[in-house]
């Protein structure tokens, strides 16, 4: 139990230290670049903070979904397995063995000796019971004891049952996971029905890469420009940006920065500004028309 204490005692501190130092050279990095000391502290106290929620989040979720799968990998193997059945049911093994040895005292208590009754002038020898009736005896006792192989099967059982909450959680990720899916095939149909008459086959797949990177990342990814046919005015690059950043519920800067750097060829004279405003509007005539059901 010290042991154990001890190494938790030894791992905080190591995890501890190691975030005092990152958030240390944050802050001279931060001086480095000509930053003042409160904002300095204020950068090593900061980036503390998010590197512990770091470490607590990670912890979390190795605890409430790794550990268990892991666990449940190892049980496979027989030598792992006897160790946890071993651990879990310490009690359970000093009981049997106390009841073997009674059983054992039992069996092994000396044969009664033999009274001799007298009775008027008449001797009668009593007989002493024979083995067989010793041993219908002993086997009459009762057996609650359960076995060893029971038990070791019936804990290996339930370590393997996940619990409900695990239950529950992998579902609720599963249909997360399947609705987000299910929206990006959406909007890559709605964008290869659109654009098939404007760019040759090689531009539309690397458009519906970037268009996943960006949906699936925080930030921009890093794209080449692509430049597509002659028909296709400003608005209707706008009005394509648009619908897809609707569907994903992305801000409006940051699909008009996207699709300024997509298609930088034919979005040359306008601003990001300028694009973010004009994204939703229907005053001018254009292919690409607002589309609200793909949002």
């Amino acid at each position: 139990m010290e042991l154990k204490k001890t190494e938790h005692i030894t791992l905080n501190l190591i995890v501890f230290g190691t975030i005092v130092i990152i958030g240390v050279l944050a802050r001279q990095t931060a001086l480095h670049y000509g930053w003042d000391e409160f904002s300095s502290y204020l950068i090593l106290v900061v980036c503390s903070i998010v590197m512990g929620a770091i470490y607590l989040n990670m912890q979390m979720v190795f605890e409430q979904l790794l550990s268990p799968t892991i666990e449940k990998y190892f049980m496979k193997f027989e030598c792992y397995r006897n160790k946890a059945v071993v651990v879990e049911t310490p009690i359970v093994h000093a009981e049997l063995a106390e009841n073997t040895i009674i059983s054992e005292s039992i069996i092994s208590e000396p044969e009664p000796e033999i009274e001799i009754e007298t009775k008027s002038d008449t001797t009668e020898e009593v007989s002493p019971p024979s083995c067989s009736e010793l041993n219908e005896d002993v086997t009459e006792l009762p057996k609650e004891e359960a076995t060893p192989s029971t038990i070791n099967n019936t804990s290996i059982e339930e370590s393997n049952q996940p619990s409900e909450y695990n239950l529950f959680r992998a579902n609720a990720m599963a249909e997360k996971e399947r609705a987000s899916q299910e929206k990006l095939d959406k909007v890559l149909t709605y964008t290869k029905q659109n654009l098939v008459l404007y760019l040759s086959e090689t531009d539309l797949n690397r458009l519906c890469g970037y268009i996943t990177e960006y949906y699936f990342s925080d930030s921009l990814p890093k794209v080449e420009q692509i430049k597509v046919n002659a028909q296709l005015k400003t608005i209707d690059i706008m009005h394509f940006g648009w619908n897809i950043g609707k569907a994903f519920g992305k801000p409006r800067l940051q699909t008009a920065t996207f699709i300024k750097r997509v298609f930088a060829h034919t979005l040359r004279d306008s601003e990001i500004s300028t694009i973010e405003r004009k994204m939703s509007h229907t005053e001018s005539e254009c292919r690409i028309k607002l589309d609200k059901k793909i949002a």
